[in-house]
């Protein structure tokens, strides 16, 4: 009888978890980005200097399910007027604010601001320039309508900007995040719960 009444608990604990998780597998989240320049002698959506170019292609509205690496828009540098090596120095002051524009699930939006800055060095085996956005995590929206976006930078917080080279001009880098949704309080009670009966059970098993 003590078997038979785990093995219940174990299956109605089992059956709201999963219940509970359906919102949230199902959810899927919904927005587009803008990015802006400024400082530097910069406009709002590029950068020039010496015959080399910094801009930021932005993406349009694009639907993803919670748990998904996403493209936010793209860094492209590239050499105008000028050669791959022959341009040393990016000017200092410039600012980029990364903009992300959410529609699903629920409205709202909220930027990543960060400086660009470094030299530039035009070896195909490095990047150029970093940019160093803070916070490095963004929540839109409330719990159960919400989606958190975390950067994917490197060890040092850094997203780094690769130079245009002689096979590489325009080079692109793409800036990606690890996009997810925020379970609504009531999914996780419920979870909590179903748990908590097979709290009993157990109890009345014990010799």
């Amino acid at each position: 009888m003590a078997v038979r009444k785990l093995a219940r608990a174990v299956f109605i604990a089992g059956a709201a978890v999963t219940l509970g998780s359906l919102p949230l597998a199902a959810q899927t989240v919904t927005f587009s980005t803008v990015g802006t320049f400024s400082g530097g002698g910069c406009t709002a959506t590029s950068c020039a200097f010496n015959g080399f170019t910094l801009s930021f292609t932005p993406v349009g509205s694009n639907s993803f399910g919670s748990g998904s690496l996403v493209d936010l828009g793209s860094f492209t540098t590239q050499c105008v007027t000028c050669t791959p090596g022959a341009v040393q120095s990016f000017p200092s002051g410039v600012t980029f604010t990364l903009t992300i524009n959410q529609t699903g699930p629920s409205a709202g939006s909220g930027a990543f601001a960060g400086a660009v800055s470094g030299s530039l060095a035009f070896n195909p085996s490095f990047s150029s320039l970093v940019w160093t956005p803070s916070p490095s995590s963004l929540t839109l929206g409330t719990p159960g309508l919400a989606g958190t976006y975390a950067l994917v930078l490197d060890n040092t917080g850094n997203f780094n900007i690769n130079a245009p080279t002689t096979g590489e001009n325009p080079n692109a880098s793409v800036v990606k995040a690890f996009v997810s949704t925020v379970p609504e309080p009531s999914t996780v009670a419920l979870m909590a719960t179903g748990m908590l009966g097979l709290v009993p059970a157990v109890r009345r098993r014990r010799p």
